[in-house]
């Protein structure tokens, strides 16, 4: 090889060089730079959903807190004398009486997020299934004589028929009109409470949201919510029953604690993991490396 040759070499070579050095921070830069998507927000539902899917202490927490309901419910049925108002319970719907960790697994992997249009499609499809022992909890409490109000944010206008039909499909009793107290103008559950209140003595509220008791935490942040429910702390396993959601709640959208209630659903799905990171109490030994994936939602 010639002087001439070998130099020209070594250039074609250096230019390789050159460019694949460059190429290489190239790639890892765009890969960086890419945005964290709802598919990702997915994701962290992950252990949540197979939780309540699978594991043996979702449904030990069922039976407890049915059972618990039920004993305040026989003790109230033998102490009503003639002339008292009669005797109701008042409970939420989704994931206190019915499973809906399927809607929220099937986010997994996908880009879809929770929408008004997704949920009329997941009602109207009537696939959700009974909480362990949700289905005979109620059938007890309705052969004991006592009023049954499934008070929900499911909306009435839309979302009636098919939740009914998967109501009754899972053996729910009292499923009609009168005792099915759908979402019409507000999700301020409050005023329906009143209304049965009004002419009910309710024996027990169920629910998996604190909104889900007359405690007054509709729109609250997350310090007003946690202070009124330890206001009421005496009242809970007697007149409050509360049954687990690990998947989704107003618990989420109140940890943004510089704006409106509202403002956190506004947040793009990186805002939203970094809000969710942000309230957690973090302990790491010392030495611990930072991974880049939880760079992102630092």
């Amino acid at each position: 090889m010639t002087f001439m040759s070998k130099k020209k070499s070594l250039l074609v070579a250096a230019a390789l060089g050159i460019s694949l050095i460059t190429g290489a921070p190239q790639t890892t830069f765009a890969a960086e730079a890419q945005a964290y998507t709802q598919q990702d927000l997915n994701a962290e539902l992950t252990m949540a959903a197979a939780w309540m899917q699978n594991s043996a202490e979702y449904r030990e927490l069922c039976y407890q807190a049915y059972n618990a309901a039920l004993d305040q419910v026989v003790r109230a049925v033998a102490h009503h004398k003639a002339g008292d108002k009669p005797l109701a319970i008042v409970l939420d719907a989704d994931e206190t009486v019915l499973d809906n960790s399927a809607f929220e697994a099937g986010l997994i992997g996908t880009d879809n997020a929770y929408s008004n249009k997704n949920w009329d499609a997941w009602c109207a499809a009537a696939k959700a299934t009974a909480m362990p022992g949700a289905a005979e909890f109620l059938q007890s409490v309705d052969k004991l004589g006592v009023d049954i109000f499934y008070v929900t944010n499911r909306s009435m206008k839309t979302q009636y028929d098919g939740s009914a039909k998967n109501m009754k499909a899972v053996g729910f009793p009292q499923i009609d009109r009168e005792h099915m107290l759908f979402k019409t103008d507000t999700s301020n559950k409050q005023p329906r409470y009143d209304a049965v209140s009004q002419k009910y003595d309710v024996v027990v509220y169920l629910g998996d949201n604190a909104g889900d008791l007359p405690i007054g935490t509709y729109h609250k942040g997350q310090k007003e919510r946690n202070a009124l429910v330890d206001q009421h702390k005496a009242e809970f396993g007697h007149r409050f029953i509360a049954l687990p959601n690990p998947t989704y709640g107003d618990w989420e959208p109140a940890l943004k604690q510089d704006g409106k209630f509202g403002d956190y659903w506004k947040l793009t799905p990186e805002e939203k993991s970094k809000v969710r990171n942000e309230a957690m109490r973090k302990w790491q030994p010392e030495g611990t490396k930072t991974s880049d994936a939880a760079q992102v939602a630092k």
